[in-house]
């Protein structure tokens, strides 16, 4: 059964809890959406990704599907999303992530635990027939399968967006190409691009329609700033307060007192103070100095109508009608804005 119509789902509700939640130590600034217009942003793909997977799904809170099962909930956010942002002027690159770090592995292993509890919820949820339980469970067991990623490549690849792979981390990468000036910004809602070093980071891009507060930048050296430390002090308050490197942090420390301690202290002092008792000199070294690839294109090369058509339409059974009409959208603003 064709999907007769790609709308763009309320994506901007999500908010994403990976990363370290630097929120309270940060104060962003809204931006006119227009500001980005000729700049190229280096997009977290998995963060975004997630993000689609999340809330773009059926009242029962499945995936929306083609007829032979394929997941179509991811394409059916990127295909809209990407094409409003290039019609913008807006230029962008995804990058996805590679292997994660060993430090990593107790996250990962969290996060599994509890995708099979949601799972467990989501089938006491449909016995009980409580949709609202049903769609609520079912986000929580959302991850990125190897199709997905590969689906997700496949089709930025067909309307000529730049996929840059990283050798780790996606945050490491986005954050290098800024720091390369080969991007004006990471676009992300992970605060973790800023430890990396991005000079600048972009959040809710896609809150920018329809009389919606718009996206928002955060600047590193204005953030480092204001609050009197160095990045390397920024990097120590956020292992503190918690990283998906070691979740949970240092027990009884916050934003104000880590900030406190590196401010007083030197870093080495400010862990032996807050009792530290696990490496965070491994943490530090990743923030500082994670692998990157150096060898990638940002250009934005013309879209493949044919590749994009064999793969939307036959394959993922999207209406012809709306593909058509993307397809015409991205190829005259690759002639307006290349």
């Amino acid at each position: 059964m064709r999907q007769c119509t790609i709308r763009t789902y309320a994506a901007e509700r999500f908010e994403t809890k990976m990363g370290t939640n630097l929120r309270k130590l940060v104060r962003p600034t809204e931006i006119d959406i227009v500001g980005l217009k000729h700049k190229t942003l280096a997009v977290d793909a998995h963060n975004q990704i997630y993000q689609f997977l999340t809330v773009i799904r059926q009242r029962n809170g499945e995936y929306l599907r083609a007829s032979d099962g394929r997941i179509t909930s991811h394409l059916l956010g990127l295909l809209p999303r990407t094409s409003n942002l290039l019609s913008q002027g807006i230029k962008l690159a995804y990058v996805f992530d590679g292997p994660p770090p060993k430090l990593k592995e107790r996250t990962i292993r969290a996060r599994s635990n509890k995708k099979i509890d949601a799972k467990r919820k989501l089938a006491h949820a449909k016995e009980a027939g409580e949709t609202a339980e049903m769609k609520k469970y079912a986000a929580r067991t959302t991850r990125l399968t190897p199709e997905i990623v590969d689906s997700s490549k496949r089709f930025l690849e067909a309307i000529g967006v730049p996929v840059v792979q990283a050798p780790s981390e996606a945050d490491a990468q986005t954050a290098f190409m800024v720091k390369n000036e080969d991007c004006y910004a990471a676009a992300s809602t992970d605060y973790d691009t800023l430890l990396h070093g991005s000079p600048r980071l972009v959040r809710r891009l896609s809150k920018s329609q329809r009389g919606k507060r718009g996206p928002e930048i955060l600047v590193l050296e204005e953030i480092l700033d204001e609050l009197g430390v160095t990045r390397n002090e920024l990097i120590a308050v956020a292992i503190m307060m918690g990283t998906d490197y070691h979740p949970g942090g240092i027990r009884g420390i916050g934003p104000k007192r880590g900030l406190k301690l590196v401010k007083q202290n030197d870093i080495l002092e400010a862990f032996e103070k807050a009792a530290c008792d696990f490496d965070w000199q491994a943490i530090m070294d990743l923030y500082q100095n994670m692998e990157t690839v150096e060898e990638y294109s940002v250009d934005w090369e013309f879209p493949d109508d044919d590749a994009i058509r064999t793969m939307l339409v036959d394959e993922y059974e999207f209406s012809e009608e709306t593909v058509e009409k993307r397809i015409r959208e991205m190829q005259n603003t690759h002639e307006r804005f290349s």
